[in-house]
């Protein structure tokens, strides 16, 4: 996790299902009692399952609707899946992650 413009960036790689949602738990929650906006960039996920876009639909729901922001680029199979649970409904996506900093950082910026 690292800190650009006075968001938190959650940067996650690789494959992630039911076996990585709680530790993917655990870092919103560091996140969480940190305080301040997150960015949870998916550029380099691979694949997500249904957990773990319930973990982010539910850290959204919980932090407000200026809070958390995903990055899941065109064409990415976690975009696909957002898109096709309508999820896209709930969730701010963003193509770059420096679109979704951007985006939810607070004015003037702060650090983290």
């Amino acid at each position: 996790m690292e800190c650009r413009h006075g968001v938190w960036v959650l940067t996650m790689h690789g494959e992630h299902d039911l076996s990585t949602e709680p530790s993917l738990a655990e870092e919103l929650g560091r996140v969480a009692a940190a305080g301040g906006p997150v960015v949870i960039d998916l550029s380099d996920a691979q694949f997500i399952d249904s957990s773990i876009l319930r973990a982010l639909v539910s850290a959204a729901g919980r932090s407000g609707d200026d809070e958390i922001a995903i990055v899941a680029p065109a064409g990415s199979e976690p975009l696909r899946l957002v898109q096709l649970t309508g999820a896209d409904s709930v969730l701010r996506i963003y193509g770059t992650c420096e679109s979704a900093v951007e985006a939810i950082a607070p004015r003037p910026a702060t650090r983290c």
